[in-house]
C-alpha cells in the first residue's frame, strides 16, 4: 500500500474517531447537564424546606402569646414577680409587637421550637422577663424594695436603746403655764449626764442659759449653732438641743423630750418619735399636754419600758370675757397681746394701737430672727422699757416666757401652708393659755376677741376636749434613701422618694410625715450637676422656705459649688443678701431682710455638715449679728406713715385677708423647720 493511502486511511480513522467521541461527549454532557439540572433543583427545594422550617409568621407568634399569657405556670411566675394589673397589660402588649417584629433572633427561634413542639410555651418566660426588668427595673427588686419600706415595727430600729430596757418614761401632763417642764428640769439639773430636747433654739438656749445659772455645765447644739463648755470642744455632761440634734448613740441619766405633742406634727413629728423611742436613757421625761398620755403609754409598752404620768394643773386661773373689744384698739391696756397671723395684720395692729393709744408695742413672729423675738419679749416684759403692749403670731406658744395678762385674738382664721382655716382646739388653747403667768404682776389670764363675731366661736374652740394623739410621725432616712439607690442605681434622687411614698407600710399607731419642703427642695437639688445623693439628701433636711425666691436662689448657688467642689466663702454670701444692710423703710424691705437672715442661717446650718466648702462660719455668723442689730432698730423705730400704712391703709376696714395669694406674700411662717 502506498505511503499516501495509509496517511489517507489513518487521517480518516481519525476523523471518525473525533466525530465518535464528539458523539460520545454530546452525549455525557446532555447527561451531566440533565444531573445537574435535577441536583439544583433538589437544592432549591431543600432551601426551601428548609427556610420554610426556620421562620415563623407574626400571626402565628401572636397566637403563641395569647395562649402563653393564659397559660398557668406563666400567670404564677408574673404573680411572683408582682408584675399584675395594669402593669402586666402594659409590659405584655410591648414585649407582643417586639416578639413580632422577630428582630431577637433567639427569641424567634424559642417561638419556632414552641410551634413545632420541640418546647412548651413557658420558653418563651425568660425572653419576657428580662425585657420586663430592662423596661422597669423596679420590678427585679420590687420583693427587697417592699420588705425595707416595711416601717411597722419602727421600735425595732433602735437596739441600743431597746438593750438597756426596761427605761423608765415618766408623762408630765398638763396645760401650759401648769410648770410641768419646770418639774422635769429639776431631774435634768440633779443628774450626773442629762439630755434637754426641744422644738426651738429659744427654748434650747433658753436652758442652756438657765443650767449654767445652776451651775450646771452644760452645752448647746442646734442646728445652726454649737457651744461648748469646754474651750477644746469637749461635750459636757449635759447638753441643751434642738430634737432633731439629739444623740441616740449617747447613754444618759436622765432624758427630756418637751412639747411631746408635736409628735403628730406632719412636718417634724418624725423626730420627736425618734427622740422617744431612740433615746438612751435610763429615765425619760416627756412634756405636754395630756392628748399624748395614750400613744405615748402604748409606744412605751412596745419598747418594754415603764410607764407613770404625771398631772399637773394651771398656776393660774384662765377665763374668756364676756364681751369682745368690738373693734375698738383703745381698748387694749398695760399687759394685752393682741395676736394676729399673717405679717400684714400684725403690723397694721402696731401702727394702729400706737397711733390711737399711748402704748408702745413689742412685736414677735415667727419670720423674725429667734434672737430678735427673744429682745422683743425681753422689752415687753421689762415694765421700765416703755414696750406694754405685744402684738403677736402664734409664735409665743413656745419657746418664750411672756408675763400677759390678757390676749386678744383678731381672727379665729390662719393660712397653713395651703390653705385658710380655723384654728383648730389645741392651736387656740396652745396660745390662750400664754395669758396670765406664776410668779408675775399678772396672776390671772383672760382671753377675749377683737370682734364680736369671734367671742362665741371662741368659746367653742376652748370648750372642746383636745382630741386624742393616735399616731406617731415617721420620715425617711439616710439608710433608706441608699438601700433603694442600691437596687436603683440609675433612679433620679425624687424617683426613690416617690417610690417609697408608694411602697411604704405603717403600723396604725404611725404615719409618715409629708414633709412637703422635703420634696420641693428635692426638685431643686436633684438637678445639679456632681452632687452625690448623700449630698442631696443633707439639703433637703436644711431649713429652707423653697417659696422665699431669695432663699431658693441660694439653696441653688450653694448646691452648685458643693456639686463642683467649690468653696462658698463669705464673700460669696454677700453677693445673695443685700449688703450691706440697711434699716428698711416699707415692710417688704423688712421681709427682703428676714430672708437674708434665713440665708445666713442655711449658710450657718450646712457648714456642719459640709465643713470643707462652708468655710467662714464665724465671719457669717458676724454678718447675721449686723443684720439682727439692723431689724431690731428696724423694730424699735417710729415708722412713718407711708412706711406702715402704705400696705395697711387699703386693708384698714377690713379684718380678714382677702385671698389666698395675698396670705402667701405675707404670712408668717410659724410652722418653719427651726433645726433638721
Amino acid at each position: 500500500m502506498k505511503i499516501s493511502q495509509i496517511i489517507s486511511n489513518i487521517q480518516l480513522s481519525h476523523q471518525l474517531y473525533r466525530r465518535s467521541w464528539s458523539i460520545v461527549l454530546s452525549s455525557v454532557s446532555s447527561q451531566v447537564n440533565f444531573v445537574h439540572r435535577k441536583y439544583s433543583n433538589l437544592v432549591a427545594a431543600n432551601k426551601v424546606q428548609t427556610k420554610a422550617a426556620n421562620t415563623i409568621q407574626p400571626n402565628v407568634i401572636k397566637l403563641l402569646l395569647k395562649e402563653l399569657l393564659r397559660d398557668r405556670e406563666f400567670r404564677r411566675k408574673v404573680k411572683l414577680h408582682n408584675i399584675e394589673g395594669e402593669l402586666l397589660g402594659k409590659i405584655f402588649g410591648k414585649f407582643r409587637k417586639r416578639a413580632m417584629a422577630k428582630r431577637d433572633t433567639d427569641l424567634n427561634n424559642t417561638f419556632i421550637n414552641v410551634r413545632d413542639g420541640k418546647d412548651g410555651l413557658i420558653a418563651v418566660w425568660p425572653f419576657f422577663l428580662r425585657y420586663a426588668i430592662n423596661q422597669y427595673p423596679l420590678i427585679g427588686c420590687i420583693s427587697d424594695l417592699m420588705q425595707h419600706s416595711d416601717f411597722t415595727s419602727p421600735v425595732s430600729w433602735y437596739e441600743e436603746a431597746r438593750s438597756i430596757a426596761p427605761r423608765k418614761i415618766v408623762y408630765h401632763a398638763g396645760p401650759t403655764n401648769s410648770g410641768k417642764t419646770y418639774h422635769a428640769l429639776h431631774k435634768f439639773f440633779k443628774a450626773e449626764k442629762a439630755i434637754y430636747c426641744c422644738p426651738l433654739r429659744l427654748l434650747a438656749h433658753e436652758i442652756y442659759r438657765k443650767s449654767l445659772t445652776e451651775n450646771v455645765k452644760c452645752d448647746l447644739v442646734t442646728g445652726e449653732e454649737r457651744l461648748f463648755i469646754d474651750p477644746n470642744g469637749f461635750n459636757s455632761q449635759h447638753v441643751s438641743c434642738t430634737v432633731e440634734m439629739a444623740n441616740i448613740n449617747e447613754h444618759y441619766d436622765i432624758g427630756i423630750i418637751d412639747e411631746i405633742q408635736m409628735i403628730k406634727d406632719d412636718n417634724r413629728g418624725f423626730a420627736w418619735t425618734r427622740a422617744l423611742l431612740g433615746l438612751c436613757a435610763y429615765e425619760l421625761h416627756v412634756c405636754g399636754d395630756p392628748s399624748g398620755i395614750e400613744l405615748v403609754k402604748s409606744l412605751a409598752k412596745l419598747c418594754g419600758d415603764e410607764f407613770e404620768v404625771q398631772k399637773y394643773e394651771r398656776l393660774v386661773p384662765l377665763s374668756i370675757q364676756k364681751h369682745s373689744l368690738n373693734g375698738d384698739l383703745s381698748k387694749v391696756a398695760n399687759g394685752d397681746c393682741v395676736v394676729a397671723f399673717s405679717r400684714k395684720e400684725l403690723f397694721k395692729q402696731k401702727y394702729n394701737i400706737e397711733c390711737n393709744t399711748k402704748h408702745k408695742c413689742a412685736i414677735i413672729y415667727g419670720g423674725l430672727p429667734s434672737v430678735t423675738r427673744a429682745r422683743q419679749a425681753d422689752l415687753f416684759n421689762d415694765p421700765n422699757s416703755g414696750y406694754n403692749v405685744l402684738v403677736a403670731s402664734d409664735a409665743i406658744g413656745m419657746g418664750l416666757n411672756l408675763n400677759i395678762k390678757r390676749i386678744i385674738f383678731s381672727s379665729l382664721m390662719k393660712f397653713d401652708g395651703l390653705e385658710i382655716n380655723k384654728l383648730t382646739p389645741s392651736h387656740a388653747r396652745q396660745v390662750a393659755g400664754r395669758a396670765g403667768r406664776f410668779s408675775s404682776d399678772f396672776n390671772k389670764g383672760e382671753i377675749t376677741t377683737l370682734y364680736d363675731d369671734d367671742l362665741p366661736n371662741l368659746r367653742k374652740l376652748l370648750g372642746v376636749t383636745i382630741p386624742v394623739i393616735r399616731q406617731a410621725g415617721l420620715n425617711l432616712a439616710w439608710s433608706d434613701i441608699e438601700l433603694f439607690s442600691y437596687y436603683l442605681p440609675k433612679a433620679s434622687f425624687t424617683d426613690i422618694l416617690d417610690l417609697f411614698s408608694e411602697l411604704v407600710q405603717v403600723g396604725n399607731k404611725f404615719f409618715i410625715c409629708r414633709n412637703e419642703e422635703f420634696k420641693k427642695v428635692a426638685v431643686i437639688v436633684d438637678s445639679v450637676d456632681g452632687l452625690l445623693l448623700k449630698e442631696k439628701y443633707i439639703f433637703c433636711l436644711a431649713p429652707v422656705d423653697h417659696r422665699n425666691p431669695l432663699m431658693a436662689s441660694a439653696l441653688l448657688t450653694f448646691a452648685t459649688n458643693v456639686g463642683k467642689r467649690s468653696l462658698i466663702t463669705d464673700a460669696e454670701v454677700i453677693r445673695l443678701v443685700p449688703y450691706p444692710f440697711k434699716v428698711p423703710d416699707t415692710e417688704d424691705q423688712l421681709h427682703t431682710l428676714e430672708a437674708a437672715y434665713d440665708v445666713l442661717d442655711l449658710y450657718l446650718w450646712l457648714s456642719f455638715r459640709f465643713p470643707d466648702y462652708f468655710v467662714n462660719y464665724h465671719k457669717v455668723r458676724q454678718l447675721q449679728k449686723e443684720l439682727e442689730a439692723v431689724i431690731s432698730k428696724c423694730l424699735a423705730s417710729n415708722w412713718d406713715l407711708k412706711m406702715i400704712s402704705g400696705s395697711t391703709k387699703k386693708n384698714n376696714q377690713s379684718d380678714t385677708v382677702k385671698s389666698v395669694s395675698e396670705i402667701d406674700e405675707n404670712i408668717i411662717d410659724t410652722n418653719k423647720t427651726e433645726e433638721a
